[in-house]
C-alpha cells in the first residue's frame, strides 16, 4: 500500500493536484473509490483484493480514520496494492500524521502570505486596508476563491467562539483565530456569515458582482 498524504490551506491548488492524481490513475486503468461516511473505510480498503485490481481509494473526511483503521492500515502496509490518498481542506495537526503508518508523500500547500495577511485582517475597523488588500490579490487569484476562503474564515471565527473544543487545528492556529474573534460578537459573525450567504446567491443568480457586493459589506459592516 502506498499512503499520499495532500493537505494545506490553498484548496484550489491542493483539489487541482488530486484531480491529477485521479486523472493518471483513471488513464492507467486503475479503479477509482472515493470513501464516504455512509461507509466503512476498513471495508473499502480490503474490498476486491482477490480481483487482484489496481486501486486508487481517496478518503475526504479524517473522520474516517479511526483507531481500528489504523491497525488495520499498519498491519495490512505492505500486503495491498493500492494507493491510499487522504485529503484535507486544510492543514493536517502533526500527532495526525504521526499516527499514520509510514507515509510516502506528504504535499502541503500553503496560502501565500498577502491571503493569509488578509484573512487575518477582515476584522471590525479596518474596512480600508481589506478593500485596498482585496483588489490586489484579485490581480492574480479568483474573487471567487477568496470569497470561498472568507467564508471559511468567518465559519471557524464563530466556531471558535461558541464550540472552540471542537475545532480540528493546529495550536497556533486556533490562538490567531481566537485574538481574531475576540474583535466580534457572536452577533456580528452570525450577521455577517448571513450576508455573505445572501451575496453568494445573488452573484449567483446575475444579480450583481460579487467584486462589487463584496466591496459594499466590508465597507459598511466592517467600518
Amino acid at each position: 500500500m502506498k499512503i499520499i498524504v495532500l493537505h494545506g490551506d490553498n484548496v484550489l491548488v491542493s483539489y487541482n493536484r488530486l484531480q491529477k492524481f485521479i486523472d493518471v490513475a483513471q488513464s492507467r486503468g486503475w479503479k477509482v473509490q472515493r470513501a464516504d461516511v455512509s461507509q466503512n473505510l476498513g471495508e473499502v480498503i480490503v474490498s476486491d483484493t482477490l480481483f487482484q485490481e489496481k486501486r486508487l481509494v481517496i478518503v475526504e473526511d479524517c473522520r474516517l480514520i479511526v483507531k481500528s483503521v489504523l491497525k488495520l492500515l499498519k498491519s495490512k502496509k505492505e500486503e495491498l496494492d493500492i494507493t491510499l490518498i487522504i485529503y484535507h481542506q486544510g492543514t493536517l495537526t502533526k500527532n495526525f500524521l504521526k499516527s499514520l503508518p509510514q507515509i510516502d508523500k506528504v504535499e502541503e500547500f500553503k496560502l501565500p502570505k498577502l491571503i493569509w495577511s488578509f484573512l487575518e485582517s477582515f476584522y471590525p475597523g479596518n474596512s480600508r486596508t481589506i478593500i485596498q488588500v482585496l483588489h490586489k490579490i484579485i490581480e492574480k487569484d479568483p474573487v471567487e476563491f477568496v470569497f470561498s476562503l472568507l467564508s471559511k474564515q468567518l465559519r471557524d471565527l464563530y466556531w471558535i467562539k461558541v464550540e472552540p473544543r471542537s475545532l480540528y487545528y493546529p495550536s497556533w492556529r486556533i490562538g490567531k483565530l481566537k485574538r481574531q474573534a475576540s474583535k466580534y460578537s457572536e452577533n456580528q459573525l452570525a450577521n455577517l456569515i448571513s450576508e455573505f450567504a445572501e451575496i453568494d446567491i445573488k452573484s449567483k443568480t446575475s444579480q450583481g458582482q460579487l467584486i462589487d457586493l463584496l466591496d459594499f459589506i466590508i465597507a459598511t459592516k466592517l467600518e
